[in-house]
């Protein structure tokens, strides 16, 4: 149900969550104005130093009181909004981000910048759900807004419903032609739905608008290599790095390039450089531990696919191929711990299944090892090499 329309004036306090050392929300109180009345300004200051520092906490700190010493310039107290929830996202605190944010979204259910701000956090943490509940408030209230029908078309598809997803970034398309984010959220999700061309097609769009835009030409690079045209997606992804010679994201587009071409080495360096700078993406860390496996470096996949799991959102994927990991180097118990949480997130992985049967297999726990095998069997593909293996060991254990 929609919520009850009202608005709170910015408070001369905010109630934020201090987080301990580690980085967790650990005691809830009133963050108050610093007794000194230092200005705004320069408690952003100090948040930016500490976080350019490494001090995470103080920088966290320090913008939660310079938000609230802006209490009488609302257009301030935004701005270091904005900025407070982009610094939390980028150094992996997305847990924290959302709470910030979502107190803001809270106390002013009458302004369209809450709920853009809010969704925009749920979508970086792949709260499909969560964002698709909070964009479908925001097109209520702001039906002719590109950046609302955006934000509802990449919460569609985080969800996976893709044709949604696709109508819905159309309509941003529509009413801002010019914007080039907009025209690189439709491709996007083109290129999910495998239509790479037209995909090309809108990142060039994007491209004419703004012909500097390192992403857009990091997502170019990609609907080429997509395309199998592989010289042309090199040339934009080289490109990318020297507008941006800190992108993670076209390294990591890099690197899949390289692997499509078997050259392991070199997709190994631009994995590499993907988790040095953009070192809270765990898609990106997950391609680097599959780099390693393939290899047989298991220890290195495992350290990998560790940071894949632990970073907020995790990847998915990386929960399975761990604990088969595991279940290679003989870790049993924890092994067993990851590849249950993969089954309860996807529960037709085949591959799940092949390293729970070779684990209670290990441990002489026949029964549990032969429905595991005879559920890979009912899920992996037809030409899949583990196959006939997994038939020889259910007789095996039946003998």
């Amino acid at each position: 149900m929609f919520r009850v329309m009202f608005r709170l004036a910015l408070a001369g306090s905010l109630l934020v969550a201090i987080p301990s050392c580690g980085g967790g929300a650990a005691v809830t109180k009133i963050v108050k104005p610093d007794p000194r009345k230092k200005d705004a300004q320069r408690l952003r200051g100090e948040a930016r130093a500490a976080d350019a520092a490494g001090k995470l906490d103080d920088a966290d700190r320090a913008y939660g009181e310079a938000y609230a010493s802006a209490n009488e310039d609302p257009a301030l107290a935004w701005g270091i909004l904005e900025e407070w929830v982009n610094f939390l996202s980028r150094v992996g605190r997305g847990g924290r981000a959302r709470d910030v944010a979502k107190q803001y979204y809270d106390a002013n259910a009458a302004d369209t910048k809450g709920y853009q701000i809010y969704a925009e956090v749920l979508i970086q943490g792949n709260k499909g759900k969560e964002a698709l509940d909070v964009t479908n408030q925001l097109v209520q209230l702001a039906s002719e807004d590109a950046g609302a029908h955006d934000k509802r078309g990449r919460a569609l598809l985080l969800l996976d419903k893709v044709d949604e997803a696709t109508d819905e970034l159309r309509k941003a398309v529509q009413l801002d032609p010019n914007n080039p984010k907009l025209h690189m959220s439709l491709g996007t999700a083109l290129h999910r739905a495998g239509e790479f061309n037209k995909a090309a097609l809108e990142f060039r769009a994007a491209l004419k608008n703004a012909p500097e835009d390192a992403e857009a030409h990091v997502l170019l690079g990609m609907a080429l290599r997509d395309q199998s045209e592989l010289d042309e997606s090199k040339t934009y992804l080289d490109k990318a790095i020297e507008l941006n010679p800190k992108s993670g994201r076209a390294y990591f587009e890099l690197g899949v390039l390289y692997n499509r071409q078997l050259k392991q080495s070199e997709a190994e360096a631009a994995f590499g450089k993907a988790v040095t700078f953009s070192p809270n993406e765990s898609r990106f860390w997950y391609a680097y531990g599959e780099i390693y496996r393939v290899q047989e470096r298991l220890d290195e996949a495992i350290a990998a696919y560790r940071k894949a799991v632990d970073l907020d959102p995790p990847y998915p994927k990386a929960i399975g191929k761990l604990g088969g990991m595991l279940v290679d180097k003989k870790q049993y118990d924890e092994a067993e711990s990851y590849l249950i949480q993969a089954v309860r997130k996807d529960d037709k992985n085949a591959s799940n299944y092949w390293y729970l049967g070779r684990l209670y297999a290990a441990r002489k726990q026949n029964k549990q090892a032969i429905g595991n095998y005879e559920l890979f069997l009912k899920y992996a593909a037809k030409d899949d090499g583990n196959r006939d293996k997994a038939k020889d060991q259910i007789n095996k254990l039946r003998r």
